[in-house]
């Protein structure tokens, strides 16, 4: 099953992850890198079923992004390139969980390409 999910950069998740949970009740997991889990409903956080999360601002991720789950995002990655798209960086392991790559596709707008290890 391929699931979407989002991504919202922050400059500062420890203040962006008390907005979340303040205003709409969110409930979050910082893990141990630079990267904070939320589940919407405000139950706790399942790292596998997450709704989505919070990470730092980057260069090229300046507002939300969905987040697409793939099962190989090196043929997804191609087919992106075949059909108007743009590879933003290289693929790149998420500690134990999968592999990430940031897209553009044929309209500008980025994406995340997320393939998760299977264990």
């Amino acid at each position: 099953m391929r699931r979407v999910k989002f991504e919202l950069p922050a400059d500062d998740l420890a203040r962006a992850t008390a907005f979340y949970r303040d205003v709409f009740g969110w409930s979050a997991l910082q893990l141990p890198f630079d990267y904070v889990l939320v589940d919407a409903g405000g139950k706790p956080v399942d790292v596998a079923d997450a709704d989505g999360g919070i990470s730092p601002r980057t260069e090229f991720v300046q507002g939300p992004v969905l987040i697409v789950e793939v099962p190989s995002i090196d043929v997804v990655a191609r087919k992106v390139e075949e059909a108007g798209g743009v590879l933003l960086n290289a693929k790149e392991r998420v500690g134990d969980h999968g592999f990430s790559q940031y897209v553009k596709d044929s309209e500008g707008s980025v994406l995340c390409l997320w393939e998760s290890i299977q264990g």
